[in-house]
Parts: structure tokens; sequence; C-alpha cells
């Protein structure tokens, strides 16, 4: 351990308070399981993992961190790719740092700390509401919404960065401030979509809606399953493709090229979502009931449990990462080269079998908030969305490869304009993730401003 983290940690014992914990013995079990994330892709381990009880001692372990020239990362829900760092830094974890309060009179949370999707989504459905929410129950909220956030109600309430009201933050220069509308504009533009640029967000006030708003009066979304041999894609995608394309009907959610355990059997999944009156999803979706499935099940969800079949997803290890990329239409033919790739990548890399490509949908599009912000993704409707995981760091860079090969497929020779969701890649041009006249340059002015740049430039190089 380095003479300044030393430093860091001794001072911190010293005045932090008995509350804070600080991990530093990596043969410990308790410091294994706080190191660990997601994915195993680019992970490194930490000289301490800081664990602050309040908002006061993350703020001194920031400014401790400052003043003796220690890189940090914060830690959430531990399912982003990039909350890592090595000998050289320290985590500041936020696990003991949560809580969620609802305004039901004001149609409003506060959302603090380590607060997982799951627990945001349990409290608003006690009190009669839901919000933009994952697809990942133990994602931390917060940096779901500061990322943009996709939705299972993208089409009813916006991405997630669409529900920011104001926010707590400490900043470059480790001050605590509050970001309002009336305070500071251009901050809060930019943190509805680009928050992880500019400082730790302790706190997120985020609006919310009744459950009506669902269309239905149980506070229910339709959750189907249809499971077809892979040999009949290309039947299934032409099925599905005006279904796609019909923004009469609030349909979404994923077609997926996949060997599902424990059969291990590659076939082409449909994920699908109802949102509205779940006695109208059957005949909604009669053309695929009409193609007899292997499997053909679904029936209503309570919005706060849509994530929890998708919950052995979440789980820590391996080498994973997801693949999102917006596109402009569904190709068939497109999408059945896509599945060729992936039965290649299986066979070459037999440890990917977890892999999943897919594709997204949502009939209707995201839903335009009455604002500027830095999300510039709600024209895109259709998304190449593959999870990828493999076990075996020998396949990491084919792996990638096949990834690749597929993204391009969909996207085509004559798109002009790319979509990258944040959330997921970070691999191409920045101006991919935040699309607009001006809106990189905004960014880097303001993180100039605030004193933090090189975050963002370093994310434009």
């Amino acid at each position: 351990m380095s003479e300044q983290i030393t430093q860091l940690l001794t001072n911190l014992q010293a005045h932090a308070g008995p509350g804070l914990e600080i991990l530093t013995q990596k043969e410990d079990s308790r410091f294994q399981d706080f190191a660990k994330r997601w994915t195993n892709i680019g992970r490194e381990i930490p000289a301490a993992i800081v664990l602050p009880e309040t908002e006061e001692q993350i703020q001194q372990t920031v400014q401790l961190a400052a003043r003796f020239s220690v890189p940090f990362v914060p830690r959430s829900g531990g399912h982003s790719e990039w909350s890592t760092i090595g000998e050289n830094g320290i985590i500041i974890d936020l696990s003991k740092y949560k809580a969620i309060e609802v305004d039901a009179a004001r149609r409003k949370a506060t959302l603090r700390g380590n607060i997982l999707s799951k627990q945001v989504a349990v409290a608003l459905a006690d009190a009669g509401f839901f919000t933009a929410l994952g697809n990942g129950n133990p994602v931390g909220a917060i940096p779901y919404f500061l990322g943009g956030g996709a939705s299972v109600t993208t089409s009813v309430t916006g991405f997630g960065s669409d529900q920011i009201l104001s926010a707590r933050m400490i900043d470059a220069k480790r001050n605590v401030v509050q970001v309002t509308e009336e305070k500071d504009p251009d901050l809060l533009w930019a943190i509805r979509g680009a928050g992880q640029f500019f400082g730790i967000i302790t706190e997120l006030t985020i609006k919310v809606h009744p459950l009506s708003e669902l269309g239905n009066d149980q506070g229910v979304i339709w959750v189907g399953s249809f499971v077809f041999p892979l040999e009949r894609a290309e039947e299934v995608a032409q099925a599905m493709k005006p279904l796609m394309d019909d923004g009469s009907k609030a349909t979404a959610g994923l077609m997926m090229t996949m060997a599902a355990p424990p059969a291990r059997k590659p076939c082409l999944v449909i994920a699908a979502r109802f949102t509205g009156d779940p006695d109208d999803a059957k005949d909604t979706y009669k053309p695929l009931y009409d193609l007899a499935p292997i499997v053909a099940s679904g029936g209503p969800v309570p919005i706060q449990n849509t994530s929890d079949a998708r919950e052995a997803l979440a789980a820590k290890g391996d080498y994973k990462r997801f693949g999102v990329v917006g596109l402009k239409r569904f190709d068939v033919g497109r999408f059945l080269q896509t599945v060729d790739v992936w039965k290649a990548l299986v066979e070459e890399c037999p440890d990917a079998i977890n892999t999943a490509f897919n594709f997204q949908w949502d009939a209707r599009p995201p839903k335009k908030p009455g604002f500027d912000s830095a999300m510039s993704l709600h024209d895109t409707r259709y998304w190449q969305n593959n999870l990828i995981w493999h076990t075996d760091a020998a396949s990491r860079k084919k792996v990638d490869e096949f990834n690749e090969k597929s993204i391009a497929i969909m996207r085509g020779p004559d798109q002009t304009e790319y979509v990258d969701f944040q959330n997921g890649t970070r691999t191409g041009p920045i101006e991919w993730r935040f699309r607009g006249h001006g809106k990189v340059e905004k960014l880097k002015g303001l993180e100039e401003e605030m004193g933090s740049a090189g975050r963002v430039h370093k994310a434009a190089a």
C-alpha cells in the first residue's frame, strides 16, 4: 500500500467516527465479497474499500482522497463495468448508505446512496406508484438514472434520466451542492443522462407515477415467453416485424438467440411485454400463438416484480458485458445473419454458451420530457442489446469480435447516424452517446467550469 493511501486511511479512521468501515485485508472474505463485480472484464483489486454510513463520511473520504492525491471510484450495486480501480486507489462503496422516501402528495421520491432498483420498485408500489426502472433488481438505482436508464415503461414514463427532479452531489471541489432547476439548470441538464461525469451523486429526487398510468387497475404489466427452435428463426422474425412496427399496441420486449439452461438447446425466445389491459395481450400476440411455439406462457405481473425472472443474470462474476446500440428499424435478413454469428460464437467459444444476441423493441417511442437534457436517445425504439457472457479469459478477444460483428450487421452499411447507450456501450465516439448540436461541447464546458475536466474529454478521445 502506498504512503499516500496509508495517510488517507489513517486520517479517515481518526476523523470520520467509529461507524466508518475500511477494508484492506485482501484475503479476508468480507473484502473479497465487496470487491466482486457483475463482470470480471477489466476488474482490478483496490488498495482499500471504504464503506461510509453518512453523506458526511462520503464527503470526508473524497476530501482526503484529493488531499493525498489518491484516485477513487464510487460503487453502488456493483454492476458497472467501469466501477473498478487497482492498487493505486480506493473504492468508496455506498452499501451502508441507502434510503428511499416517497412523497405521495407531490408524486416524487428521494433516493439516497446505494438504494437498489428492486427496493425502489417495491417501496413505490406499496405507496401506489411506479417509475422508470430497468431489468436488474440489484442494480444501483441512482447510477441507473444518471446514465439514462432504459426502462420496461419507457413508452409511458420516458427514460430514467427523464425522472430526475433534483440532486445532491459532492462535486470536484469536494463540496456538497444541491442541484435544482432554479439554482443550477445547466448542471441539472447534464446530470440528466451524464451525471457520472460530474461528481458523486449522494441523493436524487425523482418523479413517480400512479399505478393507474399502466393502463389497468391492478398495477401490472403482462409478461410472456414464447420459445421456438432456432431453425424456425426466419418465420418467427417475419411474424415479429409487423408486430414490432405496430405502434397502435403497447408491445415491447426482446427477441433472443440463446441456449438456455438446463437443456442448452439453441432456440429463439421472445420475452414479451404488454402495457395496458392484460386481457388484451393474448389477442395482441396472436401471431406468435398461431406459430405454435414449444412454450407459450404469459400473464399479468405486478410492476415491482417484472424483473424477478432475470435474477440469475445479475449474479456477479465471469466475463460479462452488454452491447447496446440503437437501430432505426428491424431488418429480418440482418437478424438472421446475427443468428449465424451466434452459432459460430458458441461453436468456437463453448464457454460463451450463456451469451444471448438480443433484438429489443418498443412498439411505441419513448415518452419525451418537457425539457432538454444530456439524454439524446428519445427517437430510438429499436436496439441490438447483446448479453455477452463467457467464463474463459482466453476467449475475451474473440467473444468481443463476434459481438462487434453482430452489431455491425444490424447497423448495416447505410446508416449515417449511430447510437450507443452509455449504460452498456462506451466503445464508440462519445458523440454516439450524446447526440445533437453542441451537446458534447456543452458537457465539456460544464466539466471545465466545475474543475472536473478530463472525464468527458477522455471519453471523447
